[in-house]
């Protein structure tokens, strides 16, 4: 474990302002004011919620002078919510309870997929703290003077770590394993685990984490003369690990006859040609239609030779040999692999990879909002950097 996973992170601070005064129609009227001044990054978004405490949809926050959208339902009260000391916000989701922190308004969990709007995705920590405002709100609202009620979210932060008796509206994040910036949207993610969608536009991270991570790593171990045969075999079994992620989402979220969803559950992916037979006929995503046939021709020999890597010390025996039709070696003999042939599967394996990717996200599309303003974003910085140089 990483010294900073699973670590409590305090809330930003600040103060939400609660100010009623009664009209000359005798009408007791209230505005709502958050401001912060601690040195930490701080972020606010804000729900309706019943004046009971239960939050019931997100307000859309405009710039000045841009108007909110109404609350579903008269009466509801505007509730602020701050972001951790890092500038981020937990969430968790109303359908699997697994929990994450990211930006301010989520469009889907990034573990089971589930999409709602932002008041779907509290954690029970906000939840709680959403009542307790309401509360206070109410309590405010039926004093007999007009007057002023804060709530001192410094407090709260100050008592993060600390033993004793917490303060009102007291509540915490967590950070967690896996933080990255979607590579499509370039929204915050910090997830339990590797694997997941991005929580902002829907996009997969596992090519990110293959092309950046464990296949870098792999060529590095080539380059610098690391073994070649357990380079091949970790290879390809980077390569079964991330098809069975996209397997298992597949099999999950489109309806499949019962025999082929238990096939595909309990398949593994080392037999190439078993594989892409399966992905293509379940979902018509073909991760082969990139190579040409004498790389398939190479990829499917490599897949095989794992077995014999991995189970019988790297000597052909008559498995591989009947498994393989591999003609340039005889029973008995050590396999041996080069620089090159290494190389050519790592290659192999990431046009594969994007390959399925690719295909998983014709099924399941990504949100495009997120997307187009990301790319619109790293357009004008790029023409502010030109217009600097």
């Amino acid at each position: 474990m990483q010294a900073d996973e699973f670590q409590e992170l305090a809330h930003t601070g600040g103060k939400v302002t609660f100010s009623v005064v009664t009209n000359e129609a005798g009408v007791r009227q209230y505005q709502i004011g958050w401001s912060h001044s601690r040195p930490v990054p701080s972020a606010i978004f804000a729900i309706w919620a019943l004046p009971q405490g239960v939050a019931v949809a997100g307000i859309k926050m405009g710039g000045i002078g841009t108007p909110w959208n109404p609350p579903p339902v008269p009466g509801c009260f505007s509730v602020f919510i701050g972001s951790d000391s890092h500038g981020k916000f937990g969430h968790q989701c109303y359908a699997c309870n697994g929990y994450w922190r990211g930006e301010a308004i989520p469009t889907l969990c990034p573990y089971c997929a589930a999409r709602g709007e932002s008041h779907m995705f509290l954690s029970q920590a906000q939840r709680r703290y959403v009542a307790q405002y309401c509360e206070q709100l109410n309590a405010t609202l039926d004093e007999d003077q007009d007057g002023e009620y804060v709530i001192d979210m410094d407090a709260v932060a100050d008592a993060t770590g600390k033993d004793g008796k917490k303060p009102p509206f007291y509540y915490t994040e967590e950070s967690q394993q896996e933080r990255f910036n979607c590579l499509a949207c370039g929204a915050f993610n910090d997830i339990i685990g590797k694997f997941c969608y991005c929580s902002s536009c829907g996009t997969r991270n596992d090519l990110h984490v293959l092309e950046t991570v464990t296949l870098p790593i792999l060529r590095q171990r080539v380059n610098t003369g690391g073994v070649y045969e357990a380079c091949v075999s970790d290879t390809v079994g980077a390569f079964d690990t991330f098809v069975a992620q996209y397997v298992r989402q597949l099999t999950r979220r489109v309806p499949l006859r019962p025999a082929r969803k238990g096939r595909l559950d309990r398949m593994r992916f080392h037999n190439l040609h078993n594989a892409a037979s399966e992905i293509k006929s379940g979902f018509d995503i073909d991760i082969l239609e990139n190579l040409k046939p004498d790389d398939v021709e190479f990829a499917v020999l490599m897949f095989h030779r794992r077995h014999i890597y991995e189970h019988n010390g790297g000597v052909a025996d008559e498995k591989y040999l009947a498994d393989s039709s591999d003609n340039s070696v005889r029973l008995g003999q050590a396999v041996r692999e080069t620089q090159s042939s290494a190389h050519r599967l790592i290659g192999l394996v990431k046009k594969m990879a994007e390959s399925l990717h690719r295909g998983f996200h014709d099924i399941f599309s990504p949100e495009a909002e997120p997307i187009t303003r990301y790319a619109e974003q790293k357009k004008r910085m790029a023409g502010s950097v030109q217009r600097s140089a």
